[in-house]
């Protein structure tokens, strides 16, 4: 199957290091170091998920980023769109550009049952469920940072 992309990725273990609404701001760059995302490359995708409202994000000498709604309200499915979008959930599996519902390849229906699989769980884990993934990089900074 096709696995939610690294980016996406990246952006979960970066907002699993977040403090809920009304918290204290994290530095993107503090992210970046204590998970190795490239700094860059994090505050492009910080600017995406503040675009889709799943983070705030403010610049200056207080400034930084907090989750813009509690870690139990933001499923997978909305960082999943935040980052990639929905265009994965319209592709053949097997990558076939004439694959469709009137001309079919023979992974169609599976990948169209399966993909529906794959949605309600997307919906129905959230970023707070995920907290319970080890992750050493996300454990430190939570530690460091009087979030464990």
């Amino acid at each position: 199957m096709l696995p939610l992309s690294q980016t996406t990725g990246y952006a979960l273990r970066a907002m699993r290091c977040l403090q809920e609404p009304g918290g204290q701001p994290v530095l993107v760059e503090s992210v970046a170091d204590y998970t190795g995302i490239p700094r860059s490359y994090l505050s492009k995708l910080v600017h995406k998920l503040a675009k889709k409202g799943l983070v705030n994000a403010r610049r200056g000498h207080h400034g930084g980023v907090v989750l813009a709604k509690p870690a139990a309200e933001i499923t997978l499915e909305d960082l999943s769109e935040a980052i990639d979008g929905v265009a994965w959930r319209k592709r053949c599996l097997m990558g076939l550009a004439g694959c469709t519902e009137d001309t079919p390849c023979v992974l169609h229906d599976y990948w169209k049952d399966t993909l529906a699989e794959i949605l309600v769980r997307l919906r129905s884990v959230t970023l707070a469920d995920m907290s319970r993934h080890h992750d050493p990089g996300v454990e430190r900074f939570r530690a460091d940072h009087g979030l464990a």
